[in-house]
């Protein structure tokens, strides 16, 4: 038996983009799926698999990857709660990235038959996702111009930045405290760094009163110094809630 319950993150996620009534709220609540719980580095999809799902975070976090020939990684795009992983492959029949969870992760696996026949149905629906997908889009973008253009410290404040504000959107931490579910291997392969650069970096900006870090979670002191230094200006994600002040933005 379905719960719909299960899916009440993504629902979420995709009325925050764009605004849908009652009644398609209910039909996306009742979407066929399956629940898989996975460890970290769980596989949830493989390059060139063919995308018979769609697959959705509601709990922990799931990364995308490309492999190069030589072996090396390359992280593309993290997820959390109410995100749809590589939601561009739900228009492509074959994946284009691997795709595993990054920490302890419950992922439901929705038909993609499904999903592109209630997008048809209910126009709303689709506009919802098309804006999820132009997001993902623009923060691949990011990221791209963050390993192409920005140096070391600014890669590594643009990630938090970024995965800090996606958690206050989702409603999964508020700070100044957030989960940092990220190695300092993964952080280098998201970034293109090297453990060892990713480190030092880390020592500095810490040493430097930015933020501190503690396991998996993550404190920060100075957001208008992170920000500037992660090169957002006014783009893309809105500022956090300061927490020592007024708040600012609202979600992203």
């Amino acid at each position: 038996m379905i719960n719909s319950a299960h899916l009440a993150p993504m629902v979420s996620k995709l009325a925050r983009r764009s605004p849908f009534g009652d009644a398609e709220t209910q039909k996306l609540l009742a979407l066929p799926h399956r629940i898989a719980e996975l460890d970290g580095n769980g596989w949830i999809i493989a390059d060139g698999d063919p995308a018979t799902h769609c697959h959705v975070v509601l709990s922990g976090y799931a990364y995308c990857h490309k492999v190069t020939g030589d072996g090396a990684r390359q992280i593309v795009s993290v997820h959390m709660r109410g995100d749809i992983v590589d939601p561009c492959g739900i228009a492509l029949d074959t994946a284009v990235y691997n795709v595993q969870a990054l920490t302890r992760a419950s992922i439901a696996y929705i038909p993609r038959a499904a999903m592109m026949d209630l997008m048809g149905e209910c126009p709303r629906i689709g506009v919802a996702v098309m804006a999820e997908i132009g997001a993902s889009a623009a923060m691949l973008g990011e990221w791209l111009v963050g390993v192409g253009r920005r140096d070391a410290r600014g890669r590594i404040c643009h990630l938090l930045c970024e995965i800090a504000t996606r958690q206050e959107a989702a409603g999964i931490c508020h700070g100044p405290d957030y989960e940092w579910p990220m190695t300092q291997e993964q952080i280098g392969d998201a970034t293109g760094l090297t453990p060892v650069h990713v480190n030092r970096t880390l020592q500095r900006l810490r040493s430097e009163g930015y933020f501190r870090t503690a396991g998996r979670r993550v404190t920060v002191h100075d957001w208008s110094r992170l920000w500037e230094v992660g090169d957002l200006g006014s783009r893309a994600l809105p500022l956090p809630m300061q927490h020592n002040g007024a708040a600012q933005a609202h979600s992203y």
